[in-house]
């Protein structure tokens, strides 16, 4: 903000066209341009205009906010903190408070990472459960900044406590997700690929790797490339490109080299992914190995040929049978 004594309706505006991410943060660097007292809790005096905007963003905003002195004493919380935990200013004090509403697997680890910051003057910023007054715990952001005097010395922390429960929890089924999804992919049995709409593979699953015998920095974008037999990798790579192009699904056989340098046949199977514009947004690919089938294949079609060039054959020794025969009814 601009001066100390900016009206309150200012600050709200600002606090409005804030970004909900930066919230936080600018309240805090907003809390460092008001000068407020050491200790805002008490009643004993009227509030001055500043403190009087001070109180009304830290209330109106939907952070939990709390000060601290140099050591980390709670000098002040505002209402929202009241409204959740149910404590009052007075119960709001001391180690046994944070110890009640912290949830006991991030206790130490929140004790650490504050008393860090107090010991250093870094910024403070941790994610934490905190408890309700209904008793139910809530994933909470926890960020300070230190305010300093002229000289350097840290006089306050302002910090807030910011509710990323519904973040929190979309972020845990999303890697869930994530992890089944590696999890199989990386259990069937293709090598399995995604690429960008134009064709730049960012992504392959752990059988690739396991059997090109490389790794992701070698193989992004074009680097499957590097793997293909000499003799095809041109035709390879004019047909993919068109089947980029058209954005339809397309497939392919070709030779891929393993990590031991024998070349293997694959079909390769690609479908492009839309969003619901109809936007293609990724591409989903698959290599299956059909080196024993092709064999297979290739046995059959020897057997097919050499059973025609038999039959073939007996068809002309019965023909000349046939002839000699009737010669000798003839003669």
């Amino acid at each position: 903000m601009g001066r100390a004594a900016s009206s309150t309706s200012i600050l709200a505006r600002a606090w409005r066209c804030s970004s909900t991410a930066h919230s936080p943060a600018l309240f805090l660097k907003i809390s460092h341009a008001i000068s407020v007292p050491a200790v805002l809790n008490s009643t004993a005096t009227p509030l001055s205009n500043k403190e009087e905007e001070f109180q009304f963003l830290a209330d109106f905003i939907p952070q939990l906010v709390w000060i601290t002195d140099p050591s980390g004493f709670h000098t002040y919380f505002n209402q929202r903190w009241i409204d959740y935990t149910g404590y009052t200013l007075a119960d709001s004090v001391g180690p046994d408070m944070w110890n009640n509403l912290l949830h006991p697997n991030d206790r130490d680890r929140a004790r650490q990472v504050w008393g860090h910051s107090l010991a250093t003057g870094d910024d403070y910023e941790i994610e934490y459960r905190f408890k309700a007054k209904e008793g139910d715990y809530r994933w909470f952001l926890g960020q300070a900044l230190p305010r300093r005097d002229a000289a350097g010395n840290i006089v306050t922390w302002f910090g807030t406590c910011t509710d990323i429960h519904d973040q929190k929890l979309a972020a845990d089924a999303l890697e869930e997700r994530e992890a089944e999804f590696t999890t199989l992919a990386d259990n069937v049995a293709q090598l399995s690929w995604m690429a960008r709409p134009d064709g730049h593979i960012y992504w392959y699953n752990k059988r690739w790797y396991d059997y090109t015998g490389t790794g992701l920095a070698q193989m992004s974008g074009w680097g499957w490339d590097k793997v293909h037999h000499p003799d095809y990798i041109t035709s390879v790579t004019e047909f993919v490109r068109k089947g980029w192009a058209a954005g339809q699904p397309w497939e392919l056989t070709f030779p891929l080299r393993s990590k031991s340098g024998e070349y293997r046949w694959f079909l390769t199977r690609a479908v492009p992914v839309r969003d619901e514009q109809d936007q293609l947004v990724r591409w989903l690919g698959t290599n299956t190995d059909v080196t024993e089938m092709r064999q297979l294949q290739e046995q059959l079609q020897n057997s097919y040929a050499d059973l025609e060039a038999k039959v073939t054959f007996r068809n002309l020794e019965l023909e000349h049978e046939v002839q000699r025969l009737r010669q000798q009814v003839g003669g």
